[in-house]
């Protein structure tokens, strides 16, 4: 990962229902907020409903997802973590460990109004779907809307070229010991916050630019 991104722990308290970090991307902080609990949750997605007015953009709230699982436990593992991020709020929700999932959040994700996007995502949706029951609104995947300068597509571009492309920065690729990590771990390590959160961040940034909320 580019050295121009990295994380701070703000709060890793045991006692606490959640930890926070700040991941630093460049020049943008990005709060996290790590979460098994189901209040903790709900919370995050009354404050985000809150604000939408400030982030909705001709009617639309454009959601950056990405979703982890542990690639090597069976032959279709199911999600172990959901973030979302709107602007410079990520959740990563440890569904494997929570005790319920949220109305408001399967509400939220439900919600026509709301675009959701992410990139190289394909088995995201089912794997929600397989255990935790949980629908998303039309998810689309980046891939198949952003073009390079010259119109080319960018369809089977890594997350690298495609950052690099649409957004400018340089270096922000998916490390492949990072995703191929423990994701049902109780505590996430600092690598997995920080890759998680940039994975969300940068979809949400590229659907944001592009105008998602219209394809």
């Amino acid at each position: 990962m580019n050295p121009e991104i990295t994380i701070t722990v703000e709060d890793e308290s045991d006692t606490s229902p959640s930890r926070s970090y700040t991941v630093h991307f460049f020049d943008t902080h990005i709060f996290v907020t790590v979460t098994k609990t189901p209040s903790v949750v709900r919370k995050w997605i009354a404050t985000t409903v809150y604000l939408r007015n400030r982030r909705r953009l001709f009617g639309q709230l454009v959601i950056g997802v990405a979703v982890q699982w542990n690639p090597y436990r069976g032959n279709d593992p199911p999600a172990h973590t959901l973030q979302l991020c709107v602007g410079c709020r990520c959740l990563i929700f440890q569904l494997s460990h929570a005790t319920t999932v949220p109305l408001i959040l399967r509400r939220f994700l439900l919600d026509e109004t709301n675009t959701f996007v992410g990139i190289w995502n394909g088995s995201d949706q089912k794997k929600l779907e397989m255990e935790h029951g949980l629908d998303i609104h039309r998810l689309l995947d980046l891939r198949r809307y952003v073009e390079t300068d010259e119109g080319d597509s960018l369809l089977t571009a890594s997350v690298e070229a495609i950052v690099s492309e649409c957004l400018g920065f340089e270096g922000v690729y998916l490390d492949q010991a990072i995703s191929m990590s423990r994701w049902d771990a109780h505590h996430l390590s600092w690598e997995q916050v920080l890759q998680a959160t940039v994975k969300a961040y940068v979809a949400f940034e590229i659907g944001k630019n592009q105008g998602a909320w219209r394809y």
